[in-house]
This record gives structure tokens, C-alpha cells and sequence, in this order.
């Protein structure tokens, strides 16, 4: 066999790295940003409305408790009344954030495998290729 020259193994190391390959794991690592940032702005989006929602009833719960009674009895009552809306604000607030925890934990963990997978696979399929081209040069050069 004959034996490689210097322009020759210098092309078939420069070969060894397709950019091609490392621009796919580029991609993947993009498209993987926006959806986890997509995922992120999406929960905090629902997390906002929810608690804007809960503050204007509050504030709404508020000021009907505060409002001039004709009775002072009535007082009592309204009093008890806020109370008992609070809670049950409180308590609707409550499933309605962890009803978005959850449902953002669920969407992050088959994200998070889904992309792992791919991820895996291309730098896989990349490295396998770069080590196919390094025994071919060896093959070539001895």
C-alpha cells in the first residue's frame, strides 16, 4: 500500500469533524431551549392570571365587608361572611397553583426525556461517523 502524503492526511483529518453533525446537535439544543422556555413562560403566564384572579376577588371580598351597615349586628355577619370567602378563595387558589405545578412538572420531565433521547442520539450518531472516518485515514495511511 502506498503510503498517504501530507495533503491527503490533512484532508482526512479536517474530514473528521463534519460540521454537519455538531450543527444538528446545535439544533436540537435550540429547538430544546425554546420549548423549555415556551413550557417556563406558559406556567408563569397561568400563575399570573391566577393570582391576579384571587387579588381582585379579594379585594372585591373586601369591600363588600367593609361597607356601612344599617344594624351593628350586621357588622358581625359581614365580618364572618369575608372570612369564610378568604378561605374559600384561599383554598381554590391553592389546587388552581398546584394544579400548574404539576401539570409544569409533568410537560419538564417528558421534555426534559424526550430531548435527552434525541440528544443522545445525535451525539451517538456523530461520534460514530468521526470514528468510521478516523479508521478509514488509518486505514488509508498505513
Amino acid at each position: 500500500m502506498a503510503k498517504q502524503n501530507t495533503k491527503s492526511a490533512t484532508n482526512d483529518i479536517q474530514s473528521l469533524f463534519d460540521p454537519k453533525g455538531y450543527e444538528d446537535i446545535f439544533k436540537t439544543l435550540a429547538s430544546a431551549n425554546e420549548r423549555m422556555t415556551s413550557i417556563v413562560v406558559e406556567t408563569a403566564t397561568k400563575s399570573t392570571d391566577i393570582a391576579s384572579d384571587t387579588a381582585k376577588e379579594a379585594f372585591s371580598n373586601l369591600r363588600e365587608a367593609t361597607a356601612v351597615r344599617d344594624e351593628p349586628a350586621d357588622y358581625g355577619k359581614a365580618y364572618s361572611d369575608f372570612v369564610q370567602k378568604q378561605m374559600d378563595i384561599f383554598m381554590r387558589t391553592a389546587q388552581s397553583f398546584s394544579g400548574v405545578t404539576q401539570e409544569f412538572g409533568t410537560e419538564t420531565t417528558e421534555f426534559a426525556s424526550k430531548t435527552g433521547e434525541e440528544l443522545s442520539s445525535k451525539v451517538t450518531e456523530t461520534a460514530n461517523q468521526a470514528k468510521d472516518k478516523a479508521t478509514d485515514a488509518v486505514k488509508k495511511a498505513a
